[in-house]
């Protein structure tokens, strides 16, 4: 192999290699402008939310999911339990573990002057889908704590119901 044969390859491997790198390197992840912002109101986070590219999710698909918050350690906020109706607003029911939750078991304890768990009505506009989970982009866990405790009542949507859930990129 001639000396310019061999400086042509060793180019082209180069090149293809800070290629491959450049495509790696991770950008910010999520971008701060959909970081949760303190006393944000509902129409600034469906502002946000329609940015999201909302996608078609079936309610009873969102039950179970675990509500994560927005860091790259992904702490564990509390799981959906449901979706109900509030007025013309559609709200995700949320349940928090107090004192004697299940922080044993990776949840993160969530204060809120109380034992066992509650209920709140976090809007949909302040989450968002995250592959198998939820994350809460609307609102910081201190306004999580804040609100208001629900009981669940006869405004729930039905499971076969669909609504349009934004969705976001993963925060590692």
């Amino acid at each position: 192999m001639s000396a310019r044969t061999a400086s042509g390859l060793a180019a082209c491997i180069t090149l293809a290699l800070s290629v491959a790198a450049q495509a790696q390197t991770a950008g910010p992840s999520p971008a701060p402008g959909h970081m949760p912002v303190t006393g944000m109101t509902v129409p600034d986070m469906a502002a946000r939310a329609a940015r999201r590219f909302p996608q078609p999710v079936r309610v009873g698909d969102l039950a179970g999911r675990l509500l994560l918050q927005p860091q790259e350690s992904q702490p564990v906020l509390g799981r959906v339990t449901g979706l109900v109706r509030r007025g013309d607003a559609v709200a995700v029911i949320v349940r928090l573990d107090g004192a004697l939750g299940l922080g044993w078991l990776g949840l993160q304890r969530i204060d809120w002057s109380g034992f066992g768990p509650r209920l709140v009505a976090v809007p949909v506009e302040a989450v968002a889908l995250l592959g198998e989970h939820v994350a809460l982009m609307g609102l910081t866990p201190e306004g999580l704590r804040a609100l208001s405790t629900v009981t669940p009542g006869s405004a729930a949507i039905p499971p076969d119901a669909t609504i349009r859930v934004g969705i976001v990129r993963p925060f590692h």
